[in-house]
């Protein structure tokens, strides 16, 4: 690869770590009106809106070979994460949720092993587990790590287990489509499911509460950061790998940090600095 390729590749996976370190404190802050099902719901179908245009100028590249990979993708990149991590969020706050991310990289490269025929090497193998190695200890450097409840981690879990799925069906079963025209054709399958589902669910609560405004511009932000975030992010597994895409888990604990700290007036430590570290050599080694 040449140089101006991998610094291309570092500059996107920095703005999409960003992208997706952002939504679990707008997540949060929607569950405050809406439940777990209403946000995942509108996440997804307000993003599906937003892929309209798209969709329609894509549509020609959809065939009988791709459908079923297609399908696939948006209900594990965006139905499945959507939802868990919604879940997960009312019983461990956004920081948390954030942080235990650190898990998708190795999720994604057994999956890629297993499935797939995928060989790694021992720099690779050493730059996850560094990466893993820094982000346990920013969690483990937190006050806020006590109140991760084992059904909230585990459904953290089966959130990254939903991504890790749609990285490598995007890596290995979709080539012969870029990262924007797997995006919008995924969310012409999710998108009219959380749009059905949103017509069944009972939204008197939600207008009656006190901070509705609040919840529902969050929602709204959280749409955008979602449209935005898919087309980049399939973007990243093309340009580079589906390892590297996934080092993205590493970067997103940064991003709780800052948020946390901006937000939430939380204090950075020198732990926490020298996680971040860490994080960015793992990072860097996992770049083939």
């Amino acid at each position: 690869m040449n140089p101006s390729g991998k610094y291309s590749n570092w500059i996107l996976l920095l703005v999409v770590s960003f992208i997706w370190g952002s939504p679990y404190i707008l997540r949060e802050i929607a569950l405050e009106s809406f439940n777990h099902q209403q946000v995942a719901a509108f996440q997804v179908f307000l993003s599906f809106v937003l892929f309209i245009p798209l969709i329609a100028k894509n549509f020609k590249k959809l065939s009988k070979d791709n459908i079923v990979p297609l399908l696939l993708s948006g209900v594990a990149g965006n139905i499945g994460p959507s939802y868990f991590f919604a879940k997960a969020q009312t019983q461990i706050n956004s920081s948390v949720a954030g942080m235990l991310n650190a898990m998708l990289p190795m999720i994604t490269l057994c999956i890629a092993i297993l499935f797939f025929k995928s060989k790694s090497t021992k720099k690779v193998l050493g730059g996850i587990l560094l990466g893993l190695t820094g982000s346990l200890l920013i969690c483990f450097s937190g006050e806020s790590f006590g109140t991760s409840y084992f059904w909230g981690v585990f459904y953290v879990f089966m959130a990254i287990l939903s991504i890790a799925i749609s990285i490598n069906l995007v890596s290995f079963v979709l080539p012969k489509l870029n990262g924007t025209e797997i995006a919008s054709l995924a969310f012409l399958f999710v998108g009219p499911m959380a749009g059905i589902f949103l017509l069944f669910t009972d939204l008197s609560a939600p207008f009656a509460s006190e901070t509705f405004s609040k919840s529902a511009l969050m929602l709204s932000f959280l749409a955008i950061l979602t449209f935005a975030g898919v087309i980049f992010y399939n973007r990243l597994i093309k340009k580079s790998s589906h390892i590297f895409a996934a080092s993205i888990a590493y970067l997103i604990p940064i991003v709780a940090i800052f948020w946390g700290a901006v937000i939430g007036g939380d204090h950075i430590s020198i732990l926490q600095i020298a996680s971040i570290i860490i994080i960015l050599v793992g990072v860097h080694l996992t770049h083939r």
